[in-house]
């Protein structure tokens, strides 16, 4: 079964993988990046208006196959809702 290395980015920190985890196929990494974004996604988002995330995947050759991202920007609305 081929290995692939997910790669994480929050904001300006980078995390390696340097265990890997087989899966496979490359169908299968992009489903678990997809995945393992949500899962940073809904750690952090309580954290701020503001965050970028990202997942890339590497195969076992270390070629780049598939990057996910998240962006957030909340910003106050500049037109309350008056209900």
């Amino acid at each position: 079964m081929p290995s692939y290395f997910f790669h994480t980015r929050d904001g300006e920190k980078l995390e390696i993988d340097e265990e890997g985890t087989d899966l496979p196929d490359d169908q299968s990494a992009r489903n678990a990046a997809k995945e393992l974004l949500a899962a940073l996604n809904r750690e952090k988002l309580p954290n701020g208006d503001h965050m970028s995330l990202s997942v890339t995947v590497q195969n076992a050759e270390g070629t780049d196959i598939y990057v996910a991202s998240l962006r957030l920007d909340g910003l106050p609305s500049s037109h309350p809702d008056k209900r």
